[in-house]
C-alpha cells in the first residue's frame, strides 16, 4: 500500500495550451473565415458554450475559458463579468464567436450576473452566473467527517466528487459525497469512505470547479494504522468503534500524566520536520476536567516542560480538529538538536490537564501530514 501520497492537480490546464487547443477546436473555422468581416450592427450574445465540455452553460468558472457565441461580435471593444474588466486578445475574436477567460478577480457574490459585451456599435448582456471554491473548513457533523467548502454561487450544486489519483497513472479514483447543506456562500458534504487525499469538484449547471488539495499527503491513522505503532505508558490504548468519525478510531485511558505515543515501523516512509507544513489530528476528550495536552517530539523532554507544546483549551464530549504547524513545534524544541532536516521518529501526546482527576478518556482519529 502507497502510503506517500503526491497526487498533481489534473484540472487544470497552462493559459497558452488550452488557448492553442480552443483556435483547434470545433470554432477554429471560425477563426479563419475570409468572409468573416465586420459590420455596424449592435452585437447579439446567443449563447456561453465550455470550452472543457463544449456544452452551452448559464453559469462560468473563475479562471475558466469560455466561448462566447453571437453575432456582430467583430468590433469588440470590452468584456465585463459582472462589471468587471476582463482582458481579451483580438486574435480570438470574430464576429461570431469571442474565446474569453474569466477573470479570477470577478465579482460571484449578490452581483447581477451579468455578462457584458460591448463592441464598436453597441452593448448586449446576457445572463450568466459565476461560480468558484475559494478555500475549505474542515469539521465533524453528527460524528462525521465534513468539509465546508467557502466560495459560491453554489445554488445550483448538484453533485460533489473526491478525486485522487490521475487518468495518465491509471489510478484516478472518484468517490462522490454526500450534501449536507447548500447555499450561496457554503457548501457542506460528508467526506467519502477511504478518502485519504483528493481534489473536491463541485458540479453546478454544468461546469465543474476544483479546490485545492484536501487530506493527508502523508497518513499515520484514519480508520487503521499506515505502518506506525500505537503505544504509550501509564494507561491503555485500543481500537474503537465508540465515538469515530469514520469506522475506527484510538481510545486511549489515561492516568494523571499518561501518553499516547506513536512510532513509525521499519514498513513506514522516513519523515522529516521540513517535509510537510502542518500535523493534523481529531481529539475528542471525554472528562471536563481533562482538556489539555502536550506534545512530546522524539521523547524530548525536559524537567520544567519548557519543550513540550501545549494545547489547554479543548472541548470535552466532541471533536476537536488540530492543524498544527510544524514551525510551532521547532519553536519549542532545544534549537540545537532540532532542524527541517531532522528525522521524527515519534509523537507522544500527554494527559496534561494538571486536575488530578485521572484516569482520562480520549478518542484520537485522522492524523497525519499536510504538505
Amino acid at each position: 500500500m502507497k502510503k506517500l501520497i503526491n497526487f498533481r492537480n489534473i484540472f487544470y490546464a497552462p493559459a497558452v495550451l488550452i488557448m492553442v487547443l480552443l483556435v483547434g477546436s470545433s470554432c477554429s473555422n471560425e477563426f479563419h473565415d475570409p468572409d468573416s468581416v465586420g459590420n455596424e450592427a449592435p452585437p447579439i450574445i446567443t449563447s456561453v458554450v465550455s470550452a472543457e465540455s463544449n456544452a452551452s452553460v448559464g453559469t462560468g468558472v473563475l479562471n475558466n475559458v469560455y466561448y462566447i457565441k453571437g453575432e456582430n461580435l467583430g468590433s469588440l471593444k470590452s468584456i465585463k463579468y459582472n462589471g468587471f474588466e476582463s482582458g481579451f486578445n483580438p486574435v480570438f475574436v470574430t464576429e461570431n464567436v469571442i474565446i474569453s477567460r474569466i477573470p479570477r478577480e470577478a465579482p460571484f457574490l449578490n452581483v447581477p450576473n451579468k455578462l457584458t459585451v460591448e463592441t464598436a456599435y453597441g452593448i448586449a448582456e446576457f445572463d450568466f452566473t459565476l461560480f468558484t471554491i475559494t478555500g475549505f473548513d474542515e469539521q465533524v457533523v453528527d460524528g462525521k467527517n465534513a468539509v465546508i467548502l467557502n466560495g459560491g454561487d453554489f445554488s445550483g450544486a448538484n453533485k460533489v466528487v473526491f478525486a485522487s489519483g490521475s487518468e495518465e497513472e491509471g489510478n484516478l479514483v472518484e468517490r462522490e459525497a454526500n450534501i449536507l447543506d447548500v447555499s450561496v456562500e457554503t457548501l457542506t458534504v460528508e467526506v467519502p469512505a477511504g478518502v485519504i487525499q483528493a481534489f473536491i469538484q463541485v458540479h453546478n449547471d454544468g461546469v465543474v470547479a476544483t479546490s485545492t488539495s484536501y487530506g493527508f499527503n502523508y497518513p499515520i491513522f484514519t480508520d487503521q494504522s499506515f505502518d506506525w505503532d500505537l503505544a504509550g505508558w501509564s494507561g491503555t490504548q485500543e481500537l474503537s468503534s465508540e465515538i469515530t468519525i469514520g469506522s475506527t478510531s484510538v481510545k486511549r485511558t489515561s492516568d494523571n500524566w499518561g501518553g499516547f505515543t506513536l512510532r513509525p515501523s521499519d514498513l513506514a516512509p522516513p519523515l522529516r520536520f521540513g517535509d510537510y507544513s502542518t500535523f493534523s489530528l481529531s481529539i475528542y476528550p471525554t472528562n471536563p476536567s481533562g482538556t489539555g495536552i502536550a506534545f512530546i517530539i522524539n521523547g524530548y523532554d525536559d524537567a520544567d516542560d519548557a519543550w513540550k507544546l501545549k494545547i489547554e483549551n479543548l472541548v470535552p464530549n466532541q471533536w476537536n480538529k488540530l492543524n498544527i504547524p510544524i514551525t510551532d513545534f521547532l519553536s519549542v524544541l532545544a534549537p540545537s538538536a532540532f532542524t527541517k532536516d531532522e528525522k521524527i521518529f515519534e509523537i507522544s501526546i500527554q494527559e496534561y490537564s494538571r486536575s488530578g482527576n485521572g484516569p482520562y478518556v480520549f478518542y484520537f482519529d485522522q492524523i497525519g501530514f499536510i504538505e
